[in-house]
């Protein structure tokens, strides 16, 4: 079974993989969720089975590609861990990049994520996709 620190450095190794079905091994049959859209336009919250995180991720994949992805810290309490970082993705579909800051808490309970709770930079997604404006 994973530590806590353990599942935190799988994930973050998953995510810079975009491998969006091994993200969701690493999660219970339901998690808990709080999380933007990834355009940042809507937040989905409440339980999410594996197949629906899956989903979260491959969207994500298919409108974004990460170009880098730096965590400044991670702070573990137990089964709780918080990610302050930032990433840099390339929207798909105008080839434009953009920088999104982000902090990120997982909740991991016998080597699973049970809670998932993710606060990035919605306004810069948003604008970054067309679904929002500035000015």
């Amino acid at each position: 079974m994973l530590s806590t620190v353990e599942v935190v450095q799988v994930f973050l190794a998953r995510l810079a993989a975009r491998d969006a079905s091994a993200i969701a091994r690493l999660c219970a049959p339901a998690v808990e969720w709080e999380a933007p859209d990834p355009n940042g336009v809507r937040w989905a919250t409440g339980p999410r089975t594996r197949r629906e995180v899956e989903s979260q991720f491959l969207t994500l994949f298919a409108m974004f590609d990460l170009e880098q992805l730096s965590v400044r810290q991670v702070i573990v309490d137990g089964g709780d861990a918080s990610v302050i970082g930032s990433a840099r993705w390339r929207v798909r579909a105008t080839g434009d990049s953009v920088e999104m800051r982000f902090a990120a808490v997982l909740s991991v309970h016998l080597g699973e994520i049970e809670q998932y709770w993710q606060m990035p930079d919605t306004l810069a997604a948003a604008v970054a996709t067309g679904a929002a404006r500035i000015g």
